[in-house]
């Protein structure tokens, strides 16, 4: 008797109706989010810009040291790195955009550069390191090996190529304006001193490699040619 009263009272409380727009519905939470999603989206690397001009692009773990501790990429083995804090010009941070400076103006430590100056630098080293080729001095250089390891034929078939090696480098470097990534600063003293630095060096290795190269190709025609008389 007691559940039929309670049954009637219910019935005859005043409800509104509902129409089905008005009804939230509640959908199960899935039980698994995919790994692409997440891994995606929780961490963002961080970019690491180093005092020559290269990039690291890492997971910055620890910077509090004089050693800047990080993590690679895609690396399941979790592979550590650790970059002495004076080769770091300064490291951006990928989850909040913002980058922290590294680099000091001290000249009593050798930083000469203020910290614009030495971004300029950088910026001269960066360009010279993806525009300047030395295509010439390459071909020149394998083609006096060529000659060297052919007519000398012995240890003096070193000298020319080395030589050469030298003289290649003390003509002066020229800016090439396609290689430019700022023409703001490409005349400032030290944009042009990094873009010389790096494309002097890469004029030198290019000679020193493709000579090389050249004479081993040299000695071995010098070799077939003798063996056949």
């Amino acid at each position: 008797m007691k559940i039929t009263a309670i049954a009637l009272f219910v019935g005859l409380l005043p409800f509104k109706s509902f129409s089905q727009d008005s009804v939230a519905v509640i959908h199960p939470a899935p039980k698994h989010i995919p790994d692409t999603v997440t891994m995606s989206t929780a961490i963002i690397p961080d970019t690491i810009l180093l005092n020559n001009g290269n990039i690291l692009v890492a997971h910055v773990t620890d910077t509090l040291a004089g050693t800047v501790f990080a993590e690679k990429l895609n690396s399941r083995k979790h592979k550590k790195l650790e970059i002495d804090r004076e080769e770091v010009f300064s490291i951006k941070f990928g989850s909040s955009g913002r980058e922290v400076v590294n680099y000091i103006y001290d000249t009593l430590t050798g930083h000469d550069l203020t910290v614009a100056e030495a971004r300029a630098f950088i910026q001269g080293e960066q360009d010279a390191q993806r525009g300047f080729h030395a295509v010439g001095i390459s071909i020149a250089s394998f083609a006096i090996g060529v000659g060297s390891g052919i007519g000398l034929g012995s240890i003096f078939s070193f000298g020319p190529p080395f030589i050469f090696a030298g003289i290649v480098s003390y003509p002066a470097i020229r800016v090439r304006r396609k290689s430019v990534k700022d023409l703001k600063i490409a005349t400032t003293d030290p944009y042009l001193y990094g873009y010389d630095m790096t494309a002097r060096r890469k004029r030198t290795l290019h000679s020193i490699v493709w000579s090389g190269v050249g004479l081993a190709v040299g000695l071995v025609i010098n070799t077939i040619i003798f063996n056949k008389q």
